[in-house]
């Protein structure tokens, strides 16, 4: 009788084991197999399933899959961020005009002068632009009534030179007693090269009439000038 063997084995050989580890080294550069490339491949989609709980037996049961909405095609579109350009700052311009003078101050270049006639017509003559109230003393030559009130009074210096008309609105009949010859003060303002329109009127006695006229013309004029230097 013939004893029953073992199954024969077959033995690894040296060849075998080599043609193993070359395939096995190309499989190691392959990826593992996600779900997606799977559903790529096989063509299918993978789909959300209804599942559902029986009242009867408390099972789950299937009732296909949920309808899903194609989703709209999103592209990504780059917008570079806008460039700000930095503005340079603002140079603050330096003050004009020296801070002692006041005249040079916004809202008080109103300045009041004080002169006889030739005196005040000159200075007008060279500061047309000049925004003045001027006290004018002189010599009453006449006065010439118009219409609605309004008198023109000329005057002048006690001796000789230019005279100056001073439009004045008399309603409380102030010059009716006044006769020519007598020395007056005149404020007001120029409208014309010797015309002004004036806003009060006064008579001066001998006492304020010597008073030192040259000194305080010789005050003004260099207030003028040295304003006019600094502008």
């Amino acid at each position: 009788m013939f004893a029953k063997g073992k199954p024969r084995i077959p033995l690894n050989s040296q060849a075998k084991f080599k043609s193993q580890l070359v395939d096995n080294a190309s499989q190691f550069n392959l990826s593992f197999p996600t779900a997606a490339d799977l559903a790529r491949k096989n063509g299918s989609q993978l789909r959300q399933t209804k599942l559902t709980i029986c009242q009867k037996d408390n099972k789950l049961r299937y009732e296909g899959f949920v309808e899903q909405k194609p989703r709209p095609k999103q592209e990504f579109v780059y917008v570079p961020t806008p460039i700000v350009e930095e503005k340079p700052p603002k140079e603050e311009k330096a003050p004009t005009g020296l801070p002692s003078s006041p005249m040079s101050k916004p809202g008080r270049d109103l300045v009041s002068l004080i002169g006889r006639v030739d005196f005040c017509l000159k200075m007008h003559k060279m500061y047309p632009e000049l925004n003045a109230i001027w006290n004018v003393y002189g010599k009453l030559l006449r006065i010439i009534e118009g219409k609605r009130g309004e008198r023109t009074l000329l005057v002048r210096n006690e001796g000789s030179g230019p005279i100056i008309q001073g439009i004045y609105y008399d309603f409380d009949g102030i010059l009716k007693s006044w006769t020519p010859g007598c020395y007056i003060h005149l404020v007001g303002q120029f409208i014309g090269d010797n015309r002004m329109q004036t806003f009060k009127i006064a008579q001066v006695s001998d006492i304020d009439w010597d008073q030192q006229f040259m000194r305080l013309e010789n005050l003004t004029t260099y207030i003028l000038m040295q304003n006019n230097v600094h502008k």
